[in-house]
């Protein structure tokens, strides 16, 4: 169960209030979330008590202690429902689809520790029904008055009541009345010009837009004609969407929504016109730290060049050039390669692409020859083009004299992912194709001279299980191409020799369920990193190239078996050693393996040890007590193109400490300093960044603030707070250098990261206790988080705010609905809001693919599983914090439609009047605009968003020098 914010070490029983007590006998909280109505309808039926509280929807600011709403750990549905999830209209999902957390407690099983089920309001309403009362369509609060889609006679509250059900009227009534216009907080401040209009609303008018509720039925489980997965549920459960028309027939915005998104924009821009001044400042503290006229690192490459870029002043993309090795040493001259600049004009009208993304250049082993991709949409899906060095663009190669120039300008390989491969020879490249649903699924040969769009390619190696993906690499050698294929659980792989292609491909072990592994090549050996024998954290085995192909797995000779606290994430071989990169503890590490070949009284395997990863204290003093504390960093190898070498190349990062790229000697174990980024107007002494765990589930949390402003350590909180997580696909999300975070962090504020689990942080174990069946314990590890920084009086409710992105989005926006009481502004971008209804409709780009890490709602288990978490189907009746969406057109991961719906639905459950807006791209995809000075500046209105929601939005900039 939830513990209130003012928590003691022991939670005790769940948190509610009695029916005659006033507050809450647990916390002494006089409002505590609880209310009447539907929730005490199901108890009284089911012969319980009935909680009481008052129905108070005023947001006027001050903290409530609230406990959690919901349920978490391996809590799912096992079998047959106890009632009937048909939500047409007067046979509906019970409690707001499924209810979590209608009432305060939403059924919350104790999250004290990770799995453990406690009691739910499943029993409440499985008691209640078999009593006769039948669950009620709550349609009726997302309907439209007088409107053809949403008929009063069996949905309203006098047909509620009559099943039983208590209602409150004026609540109904309230809500009626916000499904037409939302007033705003700032509405005052908006100049009205109109009256808005049921449906879209008219551009003029006061409050955000208010589209039209349309139910339709959304079939889980079989469907005719598709691919459901496994063991769909036959017959399918049908539940009924008022939002689902937003998505479109073919998943492409159809005219009435991009207008709504339009409107969406408009009033976006309309309420914050009051930040204008603050954007505008921050845009300038932004661009105050980076360092627009810059150089990249030089990389080099076998076959005696090195590759690097530069950005100028003005400039919204990089340059490409390259040097070549003089025989004497150094390298000599610039010579210019590709101009990104030039390629974002359109020479249709001369006019700059809103969207431009360049992949490459991939020069050929001869560096006669290089390929580049080419995105002008943002949805990933990149067509590949080729020129010669010495060519400044397609334009001026389609009018060469050269007759082999002008078909080289000729090539359009489209729909690939942007990655190419040459041969030996460089008379063809290999590159990865995307299906309509932008999987990367084939891999194909281009022979320079043939037809130049692909059509006579041939297919190297074609993927038809839609929960695979492919891709490609070549041996650190160069000598092989390796495709590998793999899905969230299981992987395969296969070579190609590059030196006689004819011979075929050759792969390396058949798939196993739940088997994965990577494998590269050394002196006739192959390595692999697998987890085979139940080792879920990885280990290093070898065999003969010799054996191949389908190497039984008996035969793999081990190499390295680490500790079970170290975890090893990819590896990469050199002639004379192999590199390792993984986690210990938590933390990244570089491991050295000597493949056993060095001093034998030495061990085979030693670790980097990072010059700049200095602990500190060790202890960060909070108003509640001292905490143990470690540093905090990132690292990760760049630029080892060399496969002959003693000099190892790495990136080191951290929250105060901008990227330092280092060459690591092997054999001695020194450090060179290759290249620091510079970051005007900063001095690292001003920051401190660390460690800590939470206080019930000992979850990671990483944080950063001006150790100026907390010369004790966070002792004189609380403060403001931004609180972001990830938590999905074993991702982890290691602290890094951000210039635009100063402005946060300038302003006083704490920026956190909470490493939950579904994350790789802790190691394979972390990660499956955050995927499938286990997906909540994510969110009751963000909530413990937030609630560990209330407890220890960092923060505060009203002054913490929750940042999600993607998979993040999910993160947040389910944490919110089980706690809305804790936090007051959120920030969402692209955030995969609508998972019951995406997962389950397999012609949404990559939702098979997804399938083995967050499940198939087709299947019965995890219908009722994701049921009881996916965001947009259990937002409440609440107040709810303020928030700011944003949304891109062409995201081929979160469709736009997603932030749509869950900001539609939103606005018209929630019961205060806090801001929701949403902000659309209607040219960029999934990672947002490609233009750096466009990133820069939506940046800024995201910040001036959550600094005008704690009212910092006048807070001056605290001084960037040391003070005596």
């Amino acid at each position: 169960s939830r513990i209130c914010s003012e928590q003691r070490a022991d939670p005790g029983p769940r948190c509610r209030p009695s029916a005659s007590a006033p507050s809450c006998w647990h916390c002494g909280a006089r409002q505590c979330g609880r209310r009447p109505g539907v929730l005490g309808a199901m108890r009284r039926a089911a012969g319980e008590e009935e909680w009481s509280d008052d129905d108070d929807d005023d947001d006027d600011g001050a903290e409530k202690s609230q406990p959690a709403h919901g349920l978490t750990g391996e809590e799912s549905y096992r079998g047959e429902p106890a009632m009937d999830f048909d939500t047409s209209r007067a046979d509906a999902v019970l409690a707001f689809k499924n209810g979590i957390g209608l009432g305060a407690s939403g059924g919350g099983a104790s999250t004290t520790e990770p799995g453990k089920e406690g009691g739910t309001l499943w029993t409440a309403w499985s008691n209640a029904a078999s009593k006769g009362v039948k669950p009620v369509d709550f349609g009726f609060l997302m309907g439209s008055a007088g409107s053809k889609e949403a008929d009063m006679d069996d949905s309203s509250p006098v047909a509620a009541q009559g099943a039983g059900i208590d209602v409150d009227q004026d609540l109904y009534a309230k809500k009626r009345a916000r499904a037409d216009v939302e007033m705003p907080e700032d509405a005052l401040a908006l100049e009205q010009e109109g009256e808005a209009s049921r449906g879209s609303r008219s551009l003029g008018a006061v409050g955000p837009p208010c589209p039209p509720r349309r139910p339709k039925e959304v079939f889980f489980g079989r469907v005719p004609g598709e691919e459901r997965g496994e063991s769909p549920m036959d017959p399918p459960v049908k539940r009924t969407d008022v939002f689902s028309w937003m998505k479109g027939a073919s998943g492409d915005a159809p005219e009435e929504v991009l207008r709504l998104l339009r409107e969406e924009n408009e009033y976006t821009q309309a309420s914050q016109r009051h930040l204008d001044p603050l954007r505008e400042i921050l845009y300038k503290e932004m661009m105050g730290h980076q360092k627009e006229e810059d150089e990249t690192l030089l990389i080099p490459h076998e076959g005696g060049y090195g590759y690097f870029s530069r950005y100028f002043i003005g400039k919204s993309y990089q340059v490409h050039y390259r040097r070549r090795k003089l025989p004497e040493g150094g390298w000599g001259p610039d010579e210019f390669v590709l101009d990104e600049n030039e390629i974002a004009i359109d020479p249709a009208d001369g006019s700059k692409r809103p969207y431009c993304s360049v992949s490459g250049p991939h020069p050929d082993t001869t560096h006669t020859l290089f390929a580049y991709g080419t995105d002008f949409a943002g949805s990933d899906s990149t067509t590949m083009h080729i020129l010669p060095f010495g060519v400044a663009n397609r334009e001026t190669a389609a009018t060469s004299s050269d007759a082999r120039v002008r078909a080289l300008a000729q090539i359009e390989l489209e729909d690939t992912d942007g990655s190419a491969h040459w041969s030996p020879s460089g008379d063809r490249i290999y590159y990865v194709c995307m299906d309509s649903e932008f999987r990367a699924y084939k891999v194909k040969s281009h022979l320079l001279g043939s037809e130049p769009h692909g059509a006579q390619d041939a297919v190297i190696y074609e993927e038809n299980d839609k929960k695979y993906s492919v891709c490609v690499c070549q041996s650190s050698c160069n000598r092989f191409l390796i495709i590998s294929t793999a899905s969230a659980e299981t992987s395969e792989s296969y070579l190609l020799d590059l030196t006689i292609p004819e011979a075929g491909l050759r792969r390396v072990a058949r798939r196993q369920s739940g088997h994965s592994y990577g494998v590269d090549h050394r002196n006739g050996y192959l390595y692999v990193l697998t987890n085979k024998d139940g080792v879920k954290n990885s280990k290093v085995c070898r065999f003969p190239l010799l054996s191949l192909p389908d190497v039984p797995l008996d035969t793999w000779e081990e190499v390295w078996l680490p500790s079970e606290n170290i975890k090893l994430d990819s590896h990469c071989c050199f002639l004379n050693f192999m590199v390792l990169e993984g986690r210990e503890k938590g933390e990244p590490r570089i491991f050295v393996h000597n493949y056993g070949e060095g001093d034998a009284s030495q061990p085979p395997v030693h670790r980097i040890e990072f010059p700049d990863a200095a602990a500190h204290s060790g202890r960060v003093l909070t108003p509640r007590g001292a905490m143990a504390a470690r540093a905090v960093f990132s690292v990760g190898l760049t630029g080892n193109n060399m496969f002959a070498t003693e000099m190892l190349w790495y990136t080191y990062s951290s929250f105060t400490v901008p990227g330092i790229t280092y060459e690591y000697h092997v054999a001695s174990r020194r450090h060179r300093v290759l290249k620091m980024d510079e970051v005007p107007n900063f001095d690292p002494d001003l920051y401190r960044a660390e460690r800590i765990k939470s206080e019930r589930r000992d979850v990671p949390i990483s944080m950063v603030y001006r150790k100026d402003l907390h010369p004790d350590g966070l002792v004189g909180g609380p403060f403001p707070l931004l609180l972001t997580g990830y938590g999905a696909y074993g991702c982890c999300q290691d602290p890094e250098f951000d210039g635009n975070r100063l402005s946060l962090l300038d302003r006083g504020m704490v920026y956190v990261v909470a490493h939950i689990r579904g994350g790789g942080e802790l190691g394979q174990e972390w990660r499956e206790a955050g995927k499938s069946l286990q997906v909540k314990n994510r969110f009751a590890d963000f909530i413990d988080v937030a609630e560990t920084l209330v407890s220890l009086r960092v923060t505060s409710p009203s002054q913490l705010c929750a940042w999600g992105t993607s998979s993040g989005g999910l993160l947040v926006t389910a944490s919110v609905n089980l706690r809305p009481d804790l936090f007051r502004a959120l920030l969402l971008e692209v955030p995969f809001t609508d998972a019951l209804n995406t997962m389950a409709d397999p012609s949404i780009p990559l939702t098979v693919g997804e399938w083995e890490e967050i499940g198939n709602p087709n299947e019965r288990e995890y219908f009722y599983y994701m049921l009881e978490y996916s965001p947009y189907d259990n937002i409440r009746m609440e107040a709810y914090p303020a928030a700011f969406v944003t949304a891109s057109l062409n995201d081929a991961m979160v469709g736009y439609w997603e932030p749509l719906k869950y900001v539609s639905k939103l606005r018209a459950l929630k019961t205060d009047n806090r801001q929701v807006l949403l902000q659309c791209d209607f040219h960029a995809g999934h990672g947002a605009t490609s233009d750096r000075y466009q990133s820069t500046k939506e940046s800024a209105f995201q910040f001036a968003f959550l600094l005008d929601q704690l009212g910092l939005s006048k807070v001056p900039l605290l001084p960037r020098t040391p003070t005596v």
